[in-house]
């Protein structure tokens, strides 16, 4: 099978995966904490109707962010525009576009062209994360993760309600297989509903340090490419750095992925 046939294949693979990430497992988890999860997290602990609908209305404004925030996310091309770089000088020959390349620009194998300050390619979004999109990709990562710990919280009472008293002893034998030969039990839902309260927490601490690592480099204004840079970070320069990544109406698109928040123009140092 030819190179170019293989990363069609993968490209093919990994837009399929987006699309079950966005439309299915997304949609999927949420009506699974609301049909499920919470119904039993009300009867069992009585929780009010205040704070029964206080958290319906949080769940569904955190589902409309992660949504929309991806869907904003992927809908940009990647792509590259010399008359938005800040640096026409040391340009480079692109040996696979054949084009010109400044020097903050990167070739992206997967997606095939050359990016515009680049910071990544996404394989869950299928797609290079750049100057462009990345004020959708950090704040998805933010939702997710305030997402995963919300839930992480409910899904934890959820479990414990399926349990008389032999929680810890189940926690074991997931982590550890090898005990279900020591302490004998056939494996039932509890079993994965506990499984899926440790898949949970797991994510959390994952999209939990993308976002320290992702907002760290937005706050230095470099791109996961440049983490390494040894430069001085600038203090003074913070605020801009972060204009350049939320836009100028930051205060409106942490909250709702649809506003046009414009990005500060690059300004050189002086």
């Amino acid at each position: 099978m030819s190179h170019s046939k293989k990363t069609r294949l993968y490209r093919l693979f990994e837009k399929f995966q987006c699309y079950i990430l966005v439309f299915i497992i997304t949609p999927g988890f949420y009506v699974f904490e609301m049909s499920v999860v919470r119904p039993t997290i009300v009867d069992t602990y009585e929780i009010g109707t205040t704070k029964h609908v206080f958290h319906i209305i949080l769940s569904t404004f955190i589902l409309h962010n992660v949504v929309g925030n991806m869907l904003m996310s992927i809908m940009f091309d990647s792509w590259s525009d010399k008359s938005n770089n800040d640096d026409d000088d040391d340009e480079k020959q692109c040996e696979n576009c054949d084009v010109n390349r400044p020097k903050n620009v990167w070739h992206c194998k997967t997606c095939g062209v050359c990016v515009l300050k680049r910071d990544h390619h996404c394989f869950f979004f299928a797609k290079c994360i750049d100057f462009r999109n990345k004020r959708y990709y950090i704040l998805y990562l933010i939702y997710v993760t305030i997402s995963l710990i919300y839930s992480t919280y409910y899904n934890y009472y959820y479990v414990s309600s399926k349990f008389e008293g032999d929680m810890i002893i189940a926690a074991f034998r997931i982590i550890n297989p090898m005990l279900r030969f020591i302490i004998p039990e056939p494996m039932g839902f509890k079993d994965l509903y506990l499984l899926f309260l440790f898949i949970n927490i797991g994510l959390a601490v994952w999209s939990g340090w993308l976002v320290v690592f992702h907002m760290k480099n937005a706050v230095r204004g470099v791109t996961a490419r440049e983490y390494r840079s040894t430069e001085l970070f600038k203090t003074s320069q913070w605020r801009k750095n972060l204009l350049k990544v939320f836009g100028t109406k930051w205060y409106l698109a942490i909250i709702c992925p649809l506003v046009d928040s414009p990005l500060l123009e690059n300004e050189k140092d002086d």
